[in-house]
């Protein structure tokens, strides 16, 4: 016959729940970060290149990036991007001012901004759209989060129950 001892039980339930609390945790914070380097990873891919100077900014290390993780309790927050000005631009998209002077010059198809150069272009007040490569990235990210966190939780259990 087999006898369960009741306080051998609930130090075991208290040691689980304490376990399983830092693993939680330690959880969130690994899916978290997995998605924030897939949003950066497919920022990076999709960002235009002129002088790669708005792609580098986009990985982690480089000084104009933006890789922030905050988790409250059931929540984690990740702020991923850059911090280079134009950045936004690139994004969102502007739209032109009319008749505003830009100086610089032409080279083959592709203009050279120089803020000494005498002669430039002026614009003709046009809408520049967005590349929107931060806002799809995230939405990609997004649509495979659930499948994230079921592979995070399926290895969290591994780790609490081996046996089971």
């Amino acid at each position: 016959m087999a006898t369960v001892n009741k306080k051998d039980l609930e130090r075991q339930y208290r040691r689980l729940k304490k376990q399983s609390k830092r693993e939680v945790e330690a959880a969130m914070d690994r899916v978290a970060r997995k998605a924030g380097f897939q949003v950066l990873r497919g920022a990076q891919d999709r960002a235009p290149v002129r002088d790669g100077v708005l792609r580098e900014s986009l990985m982690i290390g480089n000084p104009d990036n933006i890789f922030e993780l905050i988790l409250r309790g059931t929540k984690a927050e990740i702020t991923v991007g850059t911090h280079l000005e134009y950045a936004r631009y690139v994004e969102e998209g502007f739209t032109q001012r009319k008749g505003q002077f830009v100086p610089g010059y032409w080279d083959k198809e592709k203009f050279i901004y120089a803020p000494d150069h005498p002669s430039g272009m002026v614009l003709k007040g046009k809408r520049i759209p967005g590349v929107h490569y931060l806002a799809r990235s995230e939405a990609e990210v997004e649509s495979v989060m659930d499948e994230l966190v079921k592979e995070e939780l399926d290895e969290l259990a591994r780790r609490l129950f081996p046996n089971g």
